[in-house]
């Protein structure tokens, strides 16, 4: 069984959408972090808005993100959408519900699963209990408005903190697991 990751940026008022406000905060020990995830994986979970704003910005970043960006742009991706039927980016559309294909997937052989940002999807995963960690880098601003995580959850989820960094700019890495 595979392990389904998240890996989500988040201001500290809970907000997680358009995160240009992260890069004042960026730093090789947030690098680090990074990298390690996505090498630990392989393949992501993306929502569309999320996939089509990392296909249209990867594939021309791989010679100035080196071995990050090769794993970025080489991987297999599998997009949760009601709208897409086509793909590049070596991704493929979920068909049906993404809970569902998102539950075979983890059932598949192979190594880890990992969500980029993608709120609405991370909702609907977590709802039905599929991501197995969850890491949030709490970034130190405050931002107001915008789509927060989790905005979509009705019920409480109960999570064990397993790990914690904090890296010299001031983001405090997260790492949860279900209770």
């Amino acid at each position: 069984m595979r392990t389904l990751k998240l890996a989500m940026y988040v201001s500290l008022d809970g907000v997680v959408e358009g995160p240009s406000w992260t890069g004042r905060f960026w730093s090789d020990q947030l690098a680090d972090l990074q990298a390690e995830y996505l090498f630990s994986s392989d393949a992501l979970l993306l929502g569309r808005v999320t996939y089509e704003g990392f296909a249209a910005a990867w594939p021309s970043m791989e010679e100035s993100t080196g071995d990050f960006g090769r794993k970025m742009n080489s991987m297999p991706k599998h997009v949760a959408s009601r709208t897409l039927s086509e793909t590049e980016w070596n991704a493929t559309v979920m068909q049906g519900d993404a809970a569902d294909a998102v539950a075979k997937l983890k059932d598949e052989d192979g190594g880890d699963l990992l969500v980029y940002g993608s709120g609405d999807l991370v909702d609907e995963l977590t709802r039905h209990r599929l991501i197995d960690e969850y890491r949030l880098m709490v970034h130190p601003v405050i931002i107001g408005t915008g789509k927060k995580l989790f905005e979509g959850l009705t019920e409480t989820v109960d999570l064990k903190l397993v790990d914690t960094v904090t890296t010299q700019t001031g983001v405090a890495v997260l790492t949860y697991t279900p209770a």
